[in-house]
């Protein structure tokens, strides 16, 4: 047994499966809050990137 599946089971002895469904459910919505910012924030960094090439290349 490796170590994950030890502590998988260590979860699923200590938390009901109503608990452990809520907390996937936390845990997903949380990962796809800290996905979008980051995302936003690469967007964001890249489009300033394009701006300057851009702007650079005019003169």
């Amino acid at each position: 047994m490796s170590g994950h599946e030890g502590e998988n089971a260590v979860w699923k002895d200590s938390f009901s499966e109503k608990v452990r469904k809520e907390q996937r459910e936390d845990d997903s919505a949380a990962w796809n809050a800290v996905t979008g910012l980051l995302m936003t924030i690469i967007t964001i960094g890249l489009s300033l990137a394009l701006f300057t090439v851009w702007a650079c290349s005019s003169y």
